[in-house]
């Protein structure tokens, strides 16, 4: 009752997967072959790219976490699960694995002529999600390949990160997926870039904009663009209070004004959101301003006020009401802006805000507004223009000026450039040419094996059930035996079984005793790609056959192998 997208509903109904708890699963019998599948898809392919397999450990020591300073930043987010030992001892649950895998290479590696190398792992991860939801989409337990490549310089990071791009997208391929790569931000992994891997889905919880002629595509977190222009302002550049009881929000703020004879159109105005930064430290207070029309980029202002207070941005909330108050002059929510009277620690205005002229903005006064506001004459506090828009459908690609399309996409793969955010402070270094010891320059590469099985039922089901990619389907083949009491089709249909076992093709055997109807309903669901049904044709020397997503026919029985290898061959990636 509480699935609310066909994968996380169909992979319940069909078994092959039990809820345990919340955000907790049970991997069924089927769901277990699936992920067997990716799995190898994947470590064939990371390991063609260079990698190394390892398995890490699951418990990570509070101790390593500390030396990067993450374990703060984790607990502060409530992020990574704990457990403590006996002894008192305070241990992760592995939500990833950068600072296990340095210590291991910080001892490891010591010259240059080690250089490049690559470990990966496909195991499990844990992360105290606030509210589970989606099935496997997101989860407190996953299945997960992270694998981290060691560097001796940044030239050696880029041919790694484009090998293991290229990787990616031919694991995507083997598994039979449609997927694309997105630019991304790092969150709080770090680094210096970073791609996302998506696969395209109406359910998806990301956002992409993307323009086909340029190739520009980017996870709407990180996307850049240009906005349309600013209408023109029609009013008195000078500045003037006006009573504007009960309007709060821009659309309230027009429609009084519109109807009190001022021309105002939303973008004229100014729109100031109140966030607290949390850190280690003291928190940060923030007012992130933009045009009226358009929306803050939280992930945007985030990274922007880590790098202009200095202090590590945990975690980006709202103000409450007090808060608003404190810093507003004591008027209520929807009056603030950086006009007399405001005060917050950091005021970043979009960059699309700089030398625009007059504006509507708050008066930090409940129930006033300010009409011909400049933000460079009139504002009562120190500001920083930065790029802090979200950027949305129909504005304009930036590298072809053509408007950009949304997608939605479900992520399924992360590579992210590290630099040494992570060797320097752990002190994993190495000897280079010159005989100096550095820091080894880091990337990190990561597939949610688990999410990825999710993301292929959402990316092809129908109304009947799921339609399983050849590659990664837990049977390829399913061989029904309907006729009771038939000794004879039941015969066949195992003599087919055992041959086609014998091409390769993974077969499942539906002998049950159970009315063909409740037989197709169930294979449907599960949505194993071929079907071969030795039924009432069978008499004639006939059987049927179906392709999960293809009308039934019928062919005669000698002839079902050549057509099960052929289906199985051409499905192949």
């Amino acid at each position: 009752n509480d699935a609310e997208i066909a994968s996380h509903q169909l992979l319940i109904r069909s078994g092959f997967m039990y809820k345990s708890g919340s955000g907790v699963y049970l991997y069924g019998p089927l769901l277990n072959r699936v992920l067997k599948k990716i799995s190898q898809i994947v470590a064939e392919e990371i390991s063609a790219a260079g990698g190394l397999e390892v398995t890490m450990p699951i418990l990570q020591e509070q101790g390593l976490w500390e030396k990067t300073g993450r374990w703060k930043e984790y607990e502060a987010s409530k992020t990574m699960l704990q457990v403590t030992d006996r002894g008192g001892q305070c241990f992760g649950l592995a939500p990833t694995a950068e600072e296990v895998v340095t210590d291991y290479a910080a001892h490891l590696v010591s010259s240059h002529k080690q250089l490049p190398v690559c470990y990966f792992q496909q195991h499990t991860k844990f992360r105290d999600e606030i509210r589970p939801r989606f099935g496997l989409m997101r989860v407190k337990e996953f299945i997960m390949m992270d694998a981290y490549s060691f560097h001796a310089d940044e030239d050696s990071l880029d041919k790694t990160y484009e090998a293991m791009r290229a990787a990616y997208t031919k694991i995507f391929e083997r598994c039979g997926l449609q997927a694309f790569a997105v630019e991304a931000d790092s969150g709080s992994i770090g680094g210096s870039s970073s791609h996302e891997f998506m696969i395209g889905a109406d359910v998806g919880e990301d956002t992409i904009l993307m323009n086909a002629e340029s190739g520009y595509a980017a996870n709407s977190e990180r996307a850049y663009g240009s906005i349309k222009p600013m209408n023109a302002w029609t009013g008195s550049d000078d500045l003037q209070e006006i009573d504007t009881p009960a309007a709060k929000s821009i659309e309230e703020i027009c429609a009084f004004l519109n109807n009190a004879g001022h021309n105002v159109q939303a973008d004229r105005t100014l729109k100031t959101v109140l966030f607290v930064s949390e850190t280690v430290d003291d928190p940060v207070l923030v007012a992130a301003c933009v045009r009226g029309d358009r929306d803050v980029n939280e992930i945007k202002l985030q990274n922007t006020v880590s790098r202009l207070s200095g202090k590590e941005s945990l975690v980006l909330r709202p103000m409450t009401e007090t808060e608003v108050r404190s810093v507003s002059n004591g008027a209520e929510p929807g009056f603030a802006s950086p006009a007399a009277g405001f005060s917050v620690d950091l005021c970043i205005v979009d960059q699309n805000l700089k030398d625009v002229g007059s504006l509507v903005a708050g008066a930090n006064k409940t129930d006033v507004h300010l009409l011909g506001f400049n933000l460079d004459r009139d504002a009562a506090i120190e500001l920083h223009y930065e790029d802090i828009v979200l950027i949305r459908e129909g504005d304009a690609c930036p590298k072809s000026g053509n408007p950009l399309i949304e997608r939605r996409g479900i992520e399924v793969g992360h590579i992210f450039k590290l630099g040494t955010k992570y060797s320097e402070p752990m002190g994993a270094l190495f000897t280079d040419k010159d005989s100096k010891r550095k820091p080894m320059t880091m990337g990190c590469y990561g597939i949610g094996t688990s999410r990825v099985a999710a993301a292929a039922v959402e990316q092809y089901h129908d109304d009947n059930g799921m339609q399983w990619p050849m590659p990664i389907a837990p049977y390829h083949c399913v061989i029904l035996a309907t006729k009771k009491n038939d000794e004879a089709s039941h015969a066949a249909a195992e003599a087919l079984y055992h041959e086609l076992q014998g091409k390769g093709i993974e077969c499942v055997l539906d002998d049950r005793d159970l009315g063909p109807g409740v037989k197709f309903k169930d294979w449907d669901l599960i949505g194993v790609p071929l079907r071969v049904v030795f039924g009432r044709g069978f008499a004639d020397g006939k059987v049927e056959v179906k392709q999960r997503n293809g009308d039934a026919e019928e062919i005669t029985a000698d002839q079902a192998c050549d057509w099960a290898s052929k289906a199985f061959e051409s499905a192949k990636v």
